[in-house]
């Protein structure tokens, strides 16, 4: 059962989903996030976080329990979304979620001029490649000139990058999950 590492809501217990898509991310990698932002956190260089597929929430809630002014939640299955609503009531976070497709999503937070320092990409990986391919150019849309890009992805599952759009800072593996960073090229 995922739980809040750290923050405000520390030590909360989170619902989850019983989907065969949906998979929580382990708290070993979730502290491996946090841990290389918490620095930006404190500094108030890190103020909007977008959690992408969002499953039951954990990822945007350890976020804003974190100190992360601004988190928006993105998920369209409607078991999860309500998860997430009770996970929401559970911290007693304020966090904004969006139960569209991550397309309508991006569009709308594109539409209203939003921007984001963080944004968290975890699709169910057997669909990894075919929704980045998708949605990249809506996510560098989206994205902050100084953000990242963190995709979770399985080891065996790498999404192909454009490379005039983005540069790797990080891949790195973690158990069978896999995190991946990038940041925009030539900002």
């Amino acid at each position: 059962m995922p739980r809040i590492i750290t923050g405000t809501a520390r030590g909360i217990h989170l619902e989850t989903n019983q989907h065969e898509l949906m998979r929580p991310t382990t708290d070993r990698l979730k502290e491996a996030v946090f841990s290389s932002l918490q620095g930006k956190i404190e500094s108030g260089k890190l103020n909007s976080f977008l959690d992408l597929f969002s499953g039951c929430g954990q990822i945007g809630l350890e976020a804003k329990s974190r100190g992360v002014e601004n988190v928006v939640l993105v998920e369209q299955n409607r078991q999860a979304v309500n998860t997430i609503k009770k996970n929401i009531s559970k911290t007693g976070l304020n966090v904004r979620l969006l139960p569209y497709s991550t397309k309508r999503a991006l569009r709308k937070l594109s539409n209203e001029d939003q921007q984001f320092d963080i944004i968290y990409f975890d699709p169910p990986w057997q669909e990894l490649i075919e929704l980045w391919w998708e949605e990249e150019f809506n996510i560098y849309d989206v994205l902050h000139g100084n953000g990242l890009v963190m995709i979770e992805h399985a080891k065996k599952i790498v999404p192909a990058i454009n490379p005039q759009l983005w540069s790797v800072v990080k891949h790195k593996n973690y158990g069978q999950n896999t995190l991946l960073v990038l940041e925009q090229k030539g900002v």
